[in-house]
């Protein structure tokens, strides 16, 4: 009796894998502006491998020290595989356009 019983709900988890959908499905696309400018070109090869730039704004202005720990979490915690050249240039494009130096008063 067990093994009929896992063996239907293991065949009706495999058949809701090939249901058909009777439309398209469209995902909604969401267009977040990157300033261009100081290698945005580097900060999107390496931040856009594992999300969208919307994450880099949610984050808001944001201070030196604050970006350096982000990316420096990034390549050790999550292990971006952001070489340490680079590292600096994405901190740098990110404090000037989406934050602000640590003496700076905002």
């Amino acid at each position: 009796m067990k093994k009929k019983l896992l063996f239907a709900s293991l065949l009706f988890s495999v058949s809701t894998l090939f249901a058909q959908v009777s439309k398209p499905i469209e995902m909604p696309y969401v267009d977040y502006p990157i300033e261009k400018g100081d290698h945005d070109e580097v900060t999107q090869q390496y931040c856009l491998i594992c999300h969208s730039f919307g994450y880099v704004l949610n984050q808001g202005k944001k201070s030196r020290p604050y970006w350096t720990g982000t990316v420096s979490k990034m390549v050790n915690e999550f292990k971006a595989p952001i070489p340490k050249e680079d590292q600096q240039v994405i901190v740098n494009y990110l404090v000037k356009h989406y934050g602000y130096e640590s003496d700076a008063k905002h």
